[in-house]
């Protein structure tokens, strides 16, 4: 059990201190990661990243929670002022923006409040919850924070292109079919949700004209998301247990080339 159980009002940074299982650790602990990543990641934060800026600003506007943005006037980091003002807005919590960015995120969010789908999803309910659980079946502890729970869950999500195709390859690379599930099973166990309940990704392209597409996973990839959230659960149960957080591998492995590379070899490309 956690000392938590069902939604917790708690700040965006302690969440992720939180030692319970997430979305995140969970993809950390499977290949083509391992365990030994996820552990050292666990216990050393990683630095804060510029390229998430302008997602967490659009998260802000977009969703009406999160830490607070900060203008800075000018057209690029290049300048001392412009580099120390940014520091600044990060030892403070907040999220800093240039001008134009600002502007961005500001057009950003009037597409997906004018959307027929993304706007009502994100008009009713609450943004930004933090849920804790035991998982049933291995008696892991979980967290997930969800951008969006109402009677269904919603994930807004930036990208280079909301494209259908694009954005199944980018559900494939990041592992948001674990995501989805993740986040389902909390809120059903906790009663959130009906057992049947949507999880919706909200997609925005990040270019003009800040295109918006609305996904739902299919029955298929919420089944390999599930399989994969519980065969993270029960290895971080047994390195738990163990203390024992294992690298990919503590012997010889005979590999081969790549399929694609043996192919370029017997057609003569080489």
């Amino acid at each position: 059990m956690t000392e938590f159980e069902g939604i917790v009002d708690m700040p965006e940074d302690e969440y992720h201190a939180h030692p319970a299982l997430s979305f995140s650790g969970a993809k950390k602990l499977l290949h083509p990661s391992c365990p030994a990543i996820f552990r050292h990641e666990q216990d050393n934060p990683q630095p804060h990243k510029r390229e998430f800026d302008l997602g967490h600003a659009a998260h802000k506007v977009v969703l009406g929670e999160g830490s607070e943005l900060f203008v800075i006037g000018a057209e690029n980091y290049k300048t001392k002022k412009a580099q120390q003002d940014r520091d600044d807005a990060y030892d403070r919590g907040e999220i800093p923006v240039l001008s134009h960015e600002f502007d961005q995120v500001q057009a950003m969010a009037a597409q997906v409040r004018a959307h027929p789908i993304a706007g009502p999803l994100f008009s009713e309910g609450l943004a930004e919850q933090s849920l804790f659980w035991t998982d049933p079946e291995t008696g892991v502890p979980c967290r997930a924070r969800l951008d969006w729970l109402s009677w269904r869950i919603g994930d807004y999500k930036t990208s280079t292109s909301a494209e259908p195709g694009h954005i199944s390859k980018k559900v494939d690379d990041f592992g948001y079919y674990m995501q989805a599930d993740h986040y389902l099973s909390g809120a059903v166990h906790l009663d959130l949700i009906a057992p049947d309940a949507p999880f919706h990704f909200v997609f925005q392209d990040k270019n003009p004209p800040y295109l918006v597409t609305v996904v739902e996973l299919d029955d298929v990839a919420l089944k390999i998301g599930h399989d994969r959230n519980v065969q993270a659960r029960e290895i971080y149960r047994a390195c738990m247990e163990s203390g024992v957080w294992p690298a990919y591998s503590n012997r010889i492995e005979r590999i081969s080339l790549p399929a694609y590379s043996q192919r370029r070899y017997t057609e003569g490309i080489y």
